[in-house]
């Protein structure tokens, strides 16, 4: 059985650890699988053997260590493994810098990345004949790093779901009594909750539906503060982690993604897979090649209070366009189920 490596910063609740995990049971059918993670918390399930390497992040210092340690590490898990295919996801450098052959995965638009170094490593580090493959999670990523960085051994594979797996969370009770429109993510300012909550502040429907929003992060005292502000204390309620997000998306009247940046966002396609409409604002990346527009549902300007409010607005007065968008669900994201997209893969490596 050939082997294969998994590399990711760690596996705490989030897009890309999902993905990892996802996957990881997925290729175990086909192969023997590690997980390489630089640190814990482990909150995804996964499947094969996880491999910690213990390095946790803290101050300047430490992390300039962690570069080191983490190469040299995994320079020695590889010649101890021996792995036919490596992948190093969200774009890690220390796997590149082993000089062993390796594919990265790179899953944010480059254009966002939050430190120029980022950028510069696009240009040259990203160039070394030891990356194998640059495969990116949207095709607007992918024509970026062509057009821009001159990168051209790309590939773009989609984020993929489970859509067995979340089926299976669809059997539980639903969790409110009450209607309410559902946000996920991070809690972090590229994620646009705060937009969200203004907009929803605009709307006339405050006393007929909530607003909840799923997941932690550093934004959590800011978007406290903008909801007491806006008195809306009753109608907002910011509910933190929770082991089954699907089951608030299947009760969801719709689902909103108002990120003022975003990659491939698989939480689009999870809450379509629930069948639930959703409203997302058009990145420059990825949400625009998920959501058919009138179809599964509404593209809006990114960072448009205004825009954002009519469309939630009009989702929930006009029922025809509601049904329709509802229908389309489930059927729009079948291409996404990790069977297609490990094919993918699969098709990469051999």
């Amino acid at each position: 059985m050939k082997k294969i490596i998994l590399i990711v910063p760690s596996l705490v609740r989030g897009g890309v650890e999902r993905v990892v995990s996802v996957l990881s049971k997925e290729f175990s059918k086909y192969y023997q699988v590690f997980v390489v993670v630089y640190h814990g918390p482990i909150e995804y399930k996964i499947y094969g053997k996880l491999v910690n390497l213990k390095t946790p992040t803290g101050s300047f210092l430490r992390k300039i260590k962690n570069n080191f340690e983490r190469i040299i590490k995994i320079k020695r898990l590889i010649k101890e493994i021996s792995p036919d295919y490596t992948i190093s996801f969200m774009g890690n450098l220390q796997p590149i810098l082993t000089f062993k052959q390796v594919i990265v995965s790179i899953h944010s638009n480059p254009d966002h990345f939050s430190h120029f170094y980022r950028k510069l490593f696009l240009k040259t580090i990203y160039k070394l004949p030891n990356v194998e493959k640059i495969v990116t999670v949207s095709k607007g990523i992918e024509k970026k790093l062509n057009n821009q960085y001159n990168l051209k051994k790309t590939k773009t594979i989609n984020n993929p779901i489970d859509l067995n797996s979340i089926n299976k969370k669809l059997l539980y009770p639903k969790p409110f009594g009450f209607d309410y429109i559902l946000a996920v993510g991070r809690l972090s300012r590229e994620k646009g909750f705060d937009i969200l909550i203004n907009a929803f502040a605009k709307l006339n429907l405050k006393n007929k539906i909530k607003l909840i929003i799923l997941g932690e992060g550093k934004e959590r005292k800011n978007l406290e503060k903008l909801i007491d502000k806006l008195d809306l204390k009753k109608q907002v309620l910011l509910y933190g982690k929770v082991d089954n997000p699907f089951i608030y998306m299947k009760y969801a009247t719709f689902f909103v993604l108002s990120s003022r940046s975003e990659g491939f966002p698989i939480v689009i396609i999870e809450a379509l897979a629930c069948g639930t409409p959703v409203i997302a604002t058009n990145c420059e990346t990825g949400p625009s090649e998920i959501v058919e527009y009138g179809e599964n549902g509404l593209l809006v300007p990114v960072k448009d209070v205004e825009s954002l409010k009519m469309a939630m607005d009009k989702l929930f007065h006009d029922k025809e366009l509601y049904i329709k968008l509802k229908t389309n669900t489930r059927r729009s994201v079948k291409k996404y189920d990790i069977k297609n997209i490990a094919q993918k893969w699969i098709e990469l490596f051999e």
